[in-house]
C-alpha cells in the first residue's frame, strides 16, 4: 500500500521529498525532507513570485520534477489551483513565465506568473519518463531540474503517451499533495490547461470530475473537484489523430463530425479501420520522445489494468512494419492491443462522460486549430457533439481558429483574443461549473494580404453556430468532368507532398508559418474548377465525394488536396484530407467514399477558382502503403460547407 503525508502536516512552501514504498513493498515509514526553502521558510524568488521545485514521488513511487507557483500576496485567504501541462518532449517550464505577456501569443496572459497574480497556486511538474533539460526561453525562471537534470525514475517512470492509470493519476496525486500542504488551497476550486500532448490530458482529465483516486490510495490525502478544463490544440482520440482512416462516426455512424477510430462506447476502440499513419509527424515525435525521455518498453512494475505494453514496438507495428492491419478485419494481436491503447485507455471520447449528467459537469473551453495537421479540427468537434448529445447544457465552449502546431500561423492578436475568451470562461465557471447554453465559434485563416503578424480583421470575421455543422448555411459543389486511375506507387515525385508537409519545412511543434504554396499540378490527379462568380466563405470540413473501383489490393489509401487558385495564378493550400479503404470489413471493392477534409474558415473572392489534388502518394506527410493497389474512380465532386445560405454549384476543368 502506497502511504503518503498525514493531512495535518502544513509544510510552508510545499512540496517535500517523500521516500513512498511502491504499491506491495514494506511499509517503511516515508522521511521527510524540505526541498529548497530559505532560511525563513520560503520558496526561492523569480522576480516577484515564489517558486518551490523539487523531485516528488508519485504513487507507484517514480519521482517527478515538479514546481509549484505560490499565489501573489494580497489575493485573499483561500486559493484555486491549476494545473499547467507541457506538450510532448517539452517540460514544466513551458508554460512558466516571469512575466504575465509570456511569449507574447500562446503564453500571453495564460502562464504561472499570470495565473499567480490572480490568486491561484500554479502546479507544473514534467511528466513522467521526460527529462528536464531547463528552460527553453528567456521569460521562464530558471527552477532547478530533478537530479541530474531530470533524470528518468525507472523502470516505472517511463513515458506511457498520457495513460489514464498513469500520467492523469499523476497529476491528480501531486494536486492532492498540495492541497494536503496547504489549507489555503481550495480542494474544491481546481481547473487544468495545457497544449497539444497536456491538450490530450486536459481532456482525460474532464472526464473525472472528482479526484478521488489519490483518497483512495492515501486516506489522508483530500478529495478534490475539477470544475474547468481548457486544452489547447489536444487530441480525444489519439488513435485517430496519429492516424486518420476517414470515416464517419457518432450514433449514425456516418458524421464526418465526429469520425473516430471506433465507437465512443467501445472498451476496445472497435468500429473504423487502422488509419493512416501521420508519418513526419509520428516519427518526428518518436525521435523527440528518444532525444529527451525513455518510452515503456515493458519494464514497469506497477499493476495496471491494461497491462504490459511496449510503445517501441507500437511504433515498429504501426510504422515500420505498416499494414495490413488485419485480415478481413481480424488483427493481430499487437494491431488489436495498438488500438485499445490509444483509445480506451488513452482518449476522453471512450470516457464514461455520462455519469457526470446525473451530477456536476466538467466545464470545458476547447481551443482547436484549422491549419493544425497534427490534431485536427475534428479532435474537438467530435468531443463536443458527444457532451452534447448527453446534455444540450453542457458547459463545453469550443473555438477554432488559425492556430496550432505546423502549419498554423499562431499569429500574437489571435491568440491574445483567444486567451481572454478562455479566462472569462474559466472565471465564471471556476467557482463551480454549471450548465449553461455554449457555443462554437470560429476565426478565419488569412493568407496573401496579411503581412503584419497580428494585424487582420479575423476578429471581425468571427463566426458562431451552436453546433459546428450550424456555422455554415449553405454549400459550394464543384463537380470535376474526369475520374483516373491511381496506383500506391504514384506516376512521379510530387513536389507538393514536401511543399506541404507540416513537420519538414520547420520542427515538431508550436510555430508560426507561412500558409503554404503549390509547386505545381500534382502528377496524379489535379483538376481546377471554374472561377467562381461570387465570394463564398468555407467553413466547415467538407469532403470529397468519390466513385470509385478496388483494381487490386485488399486495402488503399486516397489523399486529398484542396487549392485556392488566385486570378495571378498564386495557389493556396486550403485543407487536406485522407482515407482509407480496408476490403472487406470495412469498405466495399466498389461504391462510393465521401473522404473527409481537415476543414478551414477561408474566404474565396469572385474569380478564384478550387483545384482538387488525388494521389495515394502524400509524403513525407502521411505513410505510403507498403499494399500494391490500385483505385479507379469516376469523376469526384468536391463539397465545401460555406456560411452563405445558397447552394453553388461550379463545373470542374
Amino acid at each position: 500500500m502506497v502511504r503518503g503525508l498525514a493531512a495535518s502536516i502544513s509544510i510552508v512552501g510545499w512540496l517535500v521529498l517523500v521516500a513512498i514504498a511502491p504499491p506491495g513493498a514494506g511499509a517503511a515509514a516515508p522521511s521527510l525532507h524540505f526541498l529548497n526553502p530559505a532560511p525563513d521558510g520560503s520558496c526561492p524568488a523569480y522576480g516577484d513570485q515564489q517558486i518551490c521545485s523539487g523531485e516528488v514521488p508519485s504513487f507507484d513511487g517514480s519521482k517527478l520534477d515538479v514546481d509549484l507557483t505560490l499565489p501573489a500576496t494580497g489575493t485573499g485567504a483561500s486559493h484555486p489551483l491549476i494545473l499547467l501541462f507541457n506538450g510532448f518532449g517539452n517540460n514544466k517550464h513551458e508554460w512558466e513565465s516571469t512575466t504575465n505577456e509570456g511569449d507574447g501569443a500562446d503564453k500571453f496572459h495564460w502562464n504561472s506568473h499570470w495565473f499567480a497574480e490572480h490568486g491561484f497556486y500554479v502546479l507544473t511538474y514534467t511528466p513522467r519518463g521526460f527529462r528536464d533539460d531547463g528552460p527553453d526561453a528567456s521569460y521562464e525562471p530558471n527552477t532547478p531540474s530533478g537530479s541530474p537534470q531530470g533524470s528518468v525514475d525507472l523502470p516505472s517512470g517511463t513515458i506511457h503517451l498520457k495513460s489514464r492509470e498513469f500520467e492523469i493519476r499523476d497529476s491528480q496525486w501531486l494536486a492532492a499533495l498540495a492541497a494536503a500542504s496547504h489549507p489555503d488551497l481550495d480542494p474544491n476550486q481546481v481547473a487544468v490547461s495545457g497544449g497539444s500532448y497536456g491538450g490530450g490530458e486536459s481532456w482525460l482529465q474532464a472526464s473525472q470530475p472528482v479526484w478521488s483516486f489519490p483518497h483512495s490510495v492515501d486516506p489522508t490525502l483530500p478529495v478534490l473537484q475539477l470544475q474547468v478544463a481548457v486544452p489547447k490544440y489536444p487530441w480525444t482520440d489519439q488513435a485517430y489523430s496519429l492516424a486518420p482512416n476517414g470515416h464517419g462516426g457518432g450514433p449514425t455512424g456516418n458524421d464526418i463530425y465526429e469520425s473516430s477510430q471506433g465507437h465512443s462506447d467501445s472498451a476496445t476502440g472497435a468500429g473504423n479501420p487502422f488509419g493512416v499513419v501521420k508519418l513526419s509527424y509520428v516519427t518526428g515525435l518518436t525521435a523527440l520522445g528518444d532525444a529527451t525521455g525513455v518510452f515503456e518498453q515493458g519494464t514497469t512494475t506497477t499493476p495496471s489494468e491494461e497491462g504490459p505494453i511496449n510503445i517501441t514496438s507500437w511504433f515498429h507495428r504501426g510504422v515500420i512494419q505498416g499494414e495490413p492491419y488485419d485480415l478481413a478485419g481480424a488483427e493481430d494481436p499487437l494491431a488489436a492491443q495498438i488500438r485499445r491503447g490509444l483509445t480506451h485507455f488513452r482518449g476522453s471520447y471512450y470516457q464514461d462522460w455520462a455519469a457526470q449528467t446525473s451530477g456536476r459537469e466538467v466545464a470545458v473551453f476547447s481551443i482547436q486549430g484549422w491549419t493544425d495537421d497534427l490534431f485536427e479540427a475534428v479532435e474537438s468537434f467530435r468531443q463536443y457533439k458527444l457532451l452534447k448529445r448527453l446534455d444540450a447544457r453542457w458547459p463545453v465552449s469550443l473555438t477554432v481558429a488559425d492556430v496550432g502546431h505546423s502549419r498554423g500561423q499562431n499569429k500574437p492578436q489571435t491568440w491574445h483574443r483567444l486567451n481572454a475568451q478562455a479566462w472569462q470562461f474559466l472565471s465564471e465557471q471556476l467557482p463551480g461549473s454549471h450548465r449553461q447554453t455554449t457555443t462554437v465559434t470560429s476565426e478565419p485563416t488569412v493568407c496573401g494580404n496579411d503581412a503584419t503578424s497580428g494585424n487582420n480583421d479575423n476578429q471581425a470575421q468571427e463566426l458562431s453556430a451552436t453546433t459546428p455543422e450550424g456555422l455554415s448555411a449553405g454549400a459550394l459543389a464543384i463537380g470535376y468532368e474526369r475520374g483516373d486511375i491511381l496506383t500506391s506507387t504514384g506516376r512521379g515525385v510530387d513536389p507538393n507532398g514536401p511543399a506541404t508537409d507540416p513537420v519538414l519545412p520547420g520542427v515538431v511543434g508550436i510555430s508560426g508559418q507561412p500558409c503554404r504554396t503549390s509547386p505545381g499540378p500534382s502528377p496524379d490527379y489535379s483538376a481546377v474548377s471554374q472561377p467562381v462568380s461570387s465570394a463564398l466563405t468555407y467553413v466547415g470540413l467538407g469532403y470529397v465525394k468519390v466513385p470509385y473501383t478496388m483494381t487490386g489490393g485488399p486495402s488503399a489509401q486516397l489523399d486529398a488536396r484542396v487549392w485556392d487558385v488566385a486570378p495571378d495564378g498564386t495557389t493556396l493550400l486550403m485543407t487536406r484530407g485522407v482515407y482509407r479503404l480496408d476490403t472487406p470489413a470495412y469498405d466495399a471493392p466498389a461504391g462510393t467514399i465521401r473522404l473527409p477534409l481537415y476543414g478551414n474558415q477561408w474566404r474565396l473572392p469572385p474569380g478564384h477558382r478550387v483545384r482538387l489534388d488525388l494521389t495515394q502518394v502524400d509524403q513525407p506527410y502521411l505513410r505510403p502503403s507498403n499494399v500494391p493497389s490500385g483505385i479507379q474512380f469516376d469523376p469526384p465532386t468536391l463539397v465545401l460547407p460555406t456560411r452563405e445560405a445558397a447552394n453553388v454549384s461550379v463545373s470542374g476543368t
